[in-house]
Formats: C-alpha cells, sequence, structure tokens
C-alpha cells in the first residue's frame, strides 16, 4: 500500500516533521526457506534508501535527540531509519548497505530471544502462517487446541471481537484473530503452550533450534553499537505493555535499559519503540522518569514533533514508500 509520504508538504528551511520508516525482516526472500514470510527483499531494500536518499535527508537518532533535548533544528524533509525486533537479518543485510552509504539505522532488540535464545510468540506466529496454506484450516485447530481450556461461547466471543477488526492493513480477518488469541488474549501459559506445537507442527524445528538462526547474537549486538548504529530498547520479551501492571512494565523497561548498557549502547537520553506500538499512561509515565528522549509507535503517518508528544511518534511501514 503505497502513500508515497514524499507527497506530504513541508516548509521552510527545518521542519517539525519526521517521516519514520519500520523495517523487520530484510533478506534475499528469493533463496529463504520461508519464502511466505512477509519480509522486504534486499533489492527492494537497495531501491527504497535509493529513493529515500533522493528525496529525503536521513538523519541519526543523535539529531532527533538532540531535537527533544536542545531543540536543534532538523533538516526539511527529515526521514529516520528503524529496524525493530532484532533479527540476524540486520547484521547480514541491513549493517553493510548502510555502512556503505554511510548512512546510520536505529535498531530496537527485544532482549530475551537475544540472551536466552527463545522464539518470541510474535515471530513463531509469523513462521506458523507463512508455512500455512489455509488460515481457515488452522483457525479451525487453534480452536480446537483451545477446547481444554476455553469453551465454545467464549471462542465465539473472541472471533467476533478479533476477526471484525478493520483497521489492520496488511492482514486478513483469521489473521488478525490467530495473532491477537496467540499474542495477548489466551492466558500466557496456554498460549506459549498452543504456540509451540503449532510451531514445530508447522515450521518442522523446536523454537530453540529456531532461534540462534533468527535472532541476532550478543557480539552481533555489540557490532552493530560498535559499527556506530543506534541500538535502543524493545522492551524484554516484546510483550503488549498496556496489558501489564505498571510494575510488571517497570521490569520491562529497566531489564532492557540494563542490556543496552551492558553491550555499550547509550541509555542517556534514550529511545523507546513500543512493541506492537502498545502503551499505555502508565509507559509514559515510567520513560519520562527514566530519562527516556523518544517513543516510537506503529500508529501511521508523518511524525509530528510536537513537544508534548515526543514519547508517541508515528511511523510508516517500509510498504508505504517505493521499492
Amino acid at each position: 500500500m503505497e502513500t508515497d509520504p514524499a507527497s506530504f508538504r513541508y516548509e521552510g528551511k527545518s521542519s517539525m516533521n519526521v517521516s519514520i520508516i519500520m523495517y523487520h525482516y530484510v533478506r534475499d526472500i528469493k533463496r529463504s526457506k520461508y519464502p511466505g514470510i512477509k519480509g522486504l527483499e534486499f533489492e527492494g531494500f537497495k531501491r527504497q534508501l535509493d529513493y529515500l536518499e533522493k528525496n529525503y535527508n536521513i538523519i541519526s537518532a543523535q539529531d532527533l535527540i538532540e531535537f527533544s533535548v536542545n531543540g536543534k533544528d532538523l533538516p526539511s524533509k527529515a526521514c529516520y531509519l528503524t529496524f525493530d525486533d532484532g533479527y540476524k537479518d540486520h547484521i547480514d543485510f541491513v549493517l553493510p548497505e548502510l555502512l556503505e552509504r554511510n548512512l546510520q539505522g536505529s535498531f530496537f532488540v527485544p532482549v530475551k530471544p537475544v540472551v536466552e535464545r527463545e522464539m518470541l510468540d510474535v515471530n513463531s506466529i509469523h513462521f506458523i502462517l507463512a508455512t500455512c496454506s489455509d488460515y481457515s484450516a488452522l483457525v479451525s485447530e487453534l480452536n480446537s487446541l483451545c477446547h481444554p481450556y476455553i469453551g465454545e461461547d467464549a471462542l465465539k466471543k473472541h472471533w467476533n471481537m478479533y476477526a471484525s477488526v478493520v483497521d489492520e492493513r496488511f492482514d486478513t480477518k483469521e489473521v488478525v484473530y490467530i495473532k491477537r488469541m496467540l499474542q495477548h488474549a489466551l492466558p500466557e501459559e496456554i498460549r506459549n503452550s498452543i504456540t509451540r506445537t503449532l510451531f514445530e507442527q508447522y515450521v518442522g524445528e523446536t523454537p530453540c533450534s529456531f532461534a540462534d538462526q533468527l535472532y541476532l547474537s550478543i557480539d552481533d549486538v555489540k557490532k552493530l553499537v560498535n559499527a556506530g548504529m543506534y541500538v535502543g530498547s524493545h522492551g524484554y520479551k516484546h510483550t503488549w505493555l498496556s496489558k501489564g501492571s505498571i510494575e510488571e512494565q517497570a521490569t520491562e523497561i529497566d531489564l532492557s535499559l540494563g542490556f543496552l548498557k551492558s553491550v555499550g549502547a547509550s541509555t542517556d537520553n534514550w529511545i523507546m519503540c513500543y512493541p506492537y506500538g502498545d502503551f499505555n499512561q502508565d509507559t509514559l509515565s515510567l520513560l519520562r522518569s527514566r530519562k527516556c528522549a523518544i517513543g516510537l509507535s506503529t500508529k501511521v503517518g508523518v511524525a509530528d514533533l510536537n513537544t508534548s508528544k515526543l514519547l508517541e511518534l508515528s511511523r510508516f511501514d517500509t510498504n508505504d514508500f517505493p521499492q
């Protein structure tokens, strides 16, 4: 869904707006064992960078932080590159391309898969969906696995709640239902068990062995820092923050900050990227108390750098720009 955000008008020498672009998987899809994964083909990534360098002024994380802290001007048509979830793709494909172009990217790494080498539910779900050819059948199988824990009436209620979602831009109602059930609707122990069962059935590997292939290592993260990239917080377990207590949210944030310090990343006027774009007023309060300078959501649009909303900045998906 290309909206060509370059059509937005910017006035004057500097700008109070920035186009923040969100990337996840960037890989050679044609050679991947999982071509069904929703990722950006590496050649498309390079073409997109060509387009962005021609039409925008690509800024660094430090530029954005300096704006937040000291009011330093940003150039007109500012563009900021963000890479979520700590994938091996980012060290194998993204880093060399950014270095060749003398560009900085900001990488937001959830700690648990890097340190504990465990799959995040979000990624297990991605690969289950990527290897499934019949989403309706997968819904039926998911419901069958839920039956020992949840009655039919409750399942129908969940279906009516999630399958009726109309603001999802890239997913069918079946996919939205599967994602939400396995991300947060089911109790954690139940959804973890069901996700593991489906993952081993569809992907054919254990989550532990697959995690080593998918995620950055601690040394990889240090390499990003040493190469001059920005590494910021994406929580510890990549949870829906607003669904946790303020104490649980504090733990997610503080464990992430501890990890960033351990790999040499800056935690002075730092940047938070919300998992799933999810936060609430408790989250914002915790971030302010920890001197967080910038918060990145998944709300779609140009980020308006109104100083009262710097912890709620919008982003574009890579698919919103030419590739």
